[in-house]
């Protein structure tokens, strides 16, 4: 696949970020594993004018998901859990409500449990920083679900943060330690990071910021420093990483990278287009796997087209770059859609 007028036009529309004075976008192109485009545009500190490049790491916000989602894989692969238990069977002082969700309620996105954002989420700096212990505590106090364990789907974050509590019940480890060392390190993703507190050193670190045109800090928030939902910071060097073991089964056998890429159903039988960790869905008339992430400044996306062997990632750090867009700006081009 032969990119010049891509690289060139994308190129042209994303250098206006390179004024020096604005947050901005990290993309790229894998094309049957050869990297055919990687580049920064614009700040990824306002306050230091450092640039953004491929080694700067962006905050995955839900893009995170996917590496729960291997790691929910890796254990089901290993036989340490089944994902047709039920949650109780793991956390047996889980709410009486709670008995009929399963492991595979959750990946799917189908548990029905409540959202614990608005009540425990805040940008006062003042205010508690809830831990993955302070949302199965909230989910104690509720009385019932949002809707009937496997009925329908309803994206969930309280669902994946409730996985990331499940690996460190399973594992033994902490849920950054897991992922550092299970993932992250077997697939030399040297410089990728999970979130915890308090909060790390992050090398070449990016700050999130406010939208179009003012550009303000809005990097924190007291939920910063959950996990299974987020938590992850990774690059653009350690995603081409994390791709290339994805594609050759580093981690876990292809049958079970097939399963992670499927969707599932309700109880009923009706069609989910969630697999561990992906959305599947199509885009120009090609199959996509892919996941997006919004939060506190970030919007980033890790798209797959197999059909076509096509990667396209591409992370921002303010609303005012659309992750989203230059995604569907880069894949047009890759796929030669007018």
């Amino acid at each position: 696949m032969s990119l010049p007028k891509m690289v060139e036009d994308f190129d042209q529309r994303f250098e206006l970020y390179n004024n020096g004075k604005t947050p901005g976008l990290a993309a790229m192109a894998i094309h049957k594993g050869e990297v055919l485009f990687k580049k920064g545009y614009g700040l990824r500190n306002l306050e230091t004018e450092e640039k953004i490049g491929p080694d700067t790491n962006f905050r995955m916000a839900s893009v995170s998901k996917q590496f729960t989602g291997m790691a929910i894989a890796m254990l089901e692969e290993q036989g340490k859990i089944d994902c047709n238990d039920p949650l109780v069977n793991y956390f047996p002082d889980f709410p009486q409500y709670g008995h009929p969700i399963t492991i595979r309620h959750l990946i799917h996105h189908l548990s029905g449990l409540p959202d614990y954002f608005m009540e425990l989420c805040s940008t006062d700096k003042s205010a508690k920083r809830p831990k993955n212990q302070d949302i199965f505590d909230f989910l104690k106090q509720k009385e019932k679900l949002d809707f009937a364990a496997g009925s329908r789907f309803g994206y969930s974050n309280t669902g994946y943060n409730l996985l990331g509590s499940l690996i460190e019940k399973v594992s033994g480890s902490s849920y950054p330690e897991f992922i550092e060392s299970q993932l992250f390190q077997p697939t030399q993703m040297h410089h990728s990071i999970v979130i915890r507190d308090p909060e790390p050193d992050i090398k070449n670190r990016a700050f999130g910021y406010s939208d179009w045109p003012f550009f303000d800090l809005n990097d924190y928030n007291s939920g910063n420093f959950l996990y299974g939902e987020d938590g992850v910071y990774t690059s653009l060097n350690d995603v081409v990483n994390w791709i290339h073991a994805i594609e050759h089964h580093v981690l876990v056998s292809p049958t079970m990278q097939q399963k992670i890429f499927l969707g599932s159903t309700t109880d009923q039988g009706d069609p989910v287009g969630y697999g561990y960790g992906w959305f599947l869905q199509e885009l120009f008339g090609y199959q996509l796997i892919s996941h997006s992430g919004h939060w506190v400044g970030f919007n980033n996306v890790i798209a797959y087209f197999p059909e076509a062997q096509l990667w396209i990632v591409t992370f921002s750090n303010t609303p005012g770059s659309s992750s989203w867009s230059a995604m569907e700006t880069m894949a047009k081009a890759c796929l030669q859609i007018k």
